[in-house]
């Protein structure tokens, strides 16, 4: 890079490439690159900024296989496309491993006046070093796109006019474009949201796969299976969360592959083994070491723990204060009690969260359902003002909403107090209709 080029591609090992393009000699195909740059980079991890041999650049990445039928259809360059196509015939042979990423960076100067993007530095690095190994090669001259040659008035057979119409005017109207499905399917879409988008069927989807890859697609969906039930397993342990965003599937998805590979290898499935519980020497020993400079990872690993662990116990700032679990205790008695979430976090000095997940833990037990008072109760009134509350609803035309707020209870404590007075109220009425059919019959 010994002038500072306006956009490099680079595609990684294995198969990879680098080619560096120049606004003076290739402004068609650097325009048309920059155009597929801004509307499919990926937004995980987006744009960011690197230096290269002194020159700034803002670099994002791309998806690989649709970058490169992009570049072999679209970018008139002749060793440029050259250099795609090679690359996806090669590709083709590590079908079984995980595509070589591919970048795409911009010169910061010819970039402006765009805002600047994030500093990635642990993005930076590996481009950096995957640049360091890469073959550059030159784009080539512009090639043009290519023209059918025109029709000779004198043949006007079939056979001529079959000879000389391309595939692209053979393709149905409005029918699916193999290249953008077969794209959509190595980006890992559904084939039903495939089929929606292009208007085809799932047949069609389930034959292109297998004419182009050889496989069909229950075999790409056992890879997948075996992917995430390899993250499941792995150690140190990934959370539930991670596999979901790193496989972008759901929850029931992850157990489902999981149950799969497990009936597929005749293995059972073990639940995953609880964290391990620190205790108070493992923490203050723990907070002497961080005192001392030692890393979080090496604790970890020292002592076969997550990091969602050491921060439950030890927290990410100094001032963290640990929650002792006997507050568990007073906090689930408070909700049976009655109290609110926030009434019995303003109680105990802590936060809704963990509130909610104390009791979260205790709510659905036969014992806590018995002893439980649901949203009652909260305030007792004494029987003068408990009438006169009931009175002001049922007689004075009262809003219920101002009386709840007025004597300082819930709405369902009112609901309750109302309802007993017309129970109350039915029952003397009818005590007073058996009097006085009893005292007509004397």
């Amino acid at each position: 890079m010994a002038d500072t080029a306006d956009l490099v591609v680079l595609v990684a090992d294995p198969a990879g490439f680098a080619a560096e393009l120049f606004r003076i000699n290739h402004e068609t195909s650097l325009t048309v690159l920059l155009r597929e740059a801004l509307l499919h980079y990926r937004r995980d991890p987006g744009w960011f900024e690197v230096t290269v041999r002194g020159n700034r650049y803002y670099a994002c990445q791309l998806v690989t296989i649709p970058l490169l039928v992009f570049i072999k259809k679209r970018v008139h360059a002749r060793q440029l496309q050259a250099a795609a196509e090679r690359t996806l015939a090669q590709l083709s042979m590590y079908s079984d491993t995980a595509d070589p990423d591919a970048w795409i960076m911009i010169n910061a100067h010819f970039f402006s006046p765009l805002p600047r993007p994030c500093v990635n530095l642990w993005q930076a690095r590996k481009l950096k070093n995957s640049l360091e190994k890469a073959i550059f090669t030159d784009p080539g001259e512009y090639a043009g796109p290519e023209k059918n040659p025109a029709l000779p008035a004198v043949k006007n057979t079939v056979e001529g006019a079959g000879e000389n119409v391309s595939t692209t005017q053979r393709k149905r109207k409005n029918g699916p474009d193999a290249e953008k499905v077969m794209a959509r399917v190595m980006l890992g879409w559904r084939v039903r949201d495939i089929c929606e988008e292009q208007h085809c069927s799932e047949a069609y989807v389930y034959n292109l796969i297998k004419k182009r890859k050889g496989k069909s697609a229950m075999d790409y969906r056992w890879k997948q299976w075996e992917l995430i039930s390899v993250m499941y397993h792995t150690e140190p342990k990934m959370t539930l969360e991670e596999i979901e965003k790193a496989c972008g599937v759901t929850r029931a998805g992850i157990y489902h592959a999981i149950r799969k590979i497990a009936e597929r290898d005749g293995k059972e499935i073990t639940p995953r083994e609880r964290e391990k519980k620190l205790t108070q020497e493992d923490v203050e020993t723990i907070k002497q070491k961080l005192s001392q400079g030692m890393l979080r990872k090496d604790i970890l690993a020292e002592y076969r723990i997550s990091a969602e662990t050491l921060i439950r116990y030890i927290g990410t700032r100094d001032e963290h204060r640990v929650i002792p679990g006997e507050l568990k205790e007073i906090a689930v008695r408070l909700r049976v009690q009655g109290k609110t979430i926030q009434q019995t976090a303003d109680i105990l000095g802590v936060n809704l969260d963990w509130v909610k997940k104390a009791w979260r833990e205790k709510k659905d037990s036969s014992v806590i359902k018995e002893k439980r008072v649901k949203y009652d109760n909260r305030n007792v009134l004494s029987k003068r003002d408990r009438d006169q509350a009931v009175n002001a609803v049922l007689r004075d035309g009262h809003t219920r909403k101002q009386i709840y707020t007025q004597y300082g209870i819930n709405a369902l404590t009112l609901r309750r107090y109302i309802r007993d007075a017309q129970k109350r109220e039915t029952e003397a009425l009818k005590e007073e209709g058996k009097d006085s059919d009893q005292h007509n019959e004397k």
